[in-house]
């Protein structure tokens, strides 16, 4: 057997174990494209009422978001009430003593007129 018998036979076996792999490729890439469309399928029949029940809950949330909305805006509303009606019952309260101080000042600047008026 000569140089060239043996080169050519080594690129016919180096032929031959690259066409196994190449074969064992193509069916791994089978079986993955496969794979991927049952996973497809699967994502078909799923996805849809998975998406659906989203947008319900979305859609309640968005309720929930709108009646806390107008309990906040009932709550501003009555805080603002009770802001103005501590207000009123305040000046209520303090008006007599304000009325004392201010008589109290007239008292005392009068008791200081006549002091300064006898001296």
């Amino acid at each position: 057997m000569g140089l060239t018998e043996g080169l050519v036979l080594a690129l016919v076996i180096a032929a031959l174990v690259a066409c196994g792999v190449l074969v064992y490729a193509l069916l791994e890439a089978v079986k993955t494209l496969r794979a991927v469309r049952s996973l497809s399928e699967d994502l078909g029949r799923t996805l849809p009422p998975l998406v659906e029940k989203a947008d319900v809950a979305v859609e309640a949330f968005n309720a929930e978001l709108l009646r806390v909305d107008t309990i906040v805006t009932g709550l501003e509303d009555t805080i603002e009430r009770v802001a103005h009606a501590s207000e009123v019952v305040q000046e209520a309260v303090n008006a007599p003593a304000a009325a004392v101080n201010a008589a109290g000042e007239r008292i005392r600047e009068a008791w200081n007129r006549r002091k300064r008026s006898k001296a």
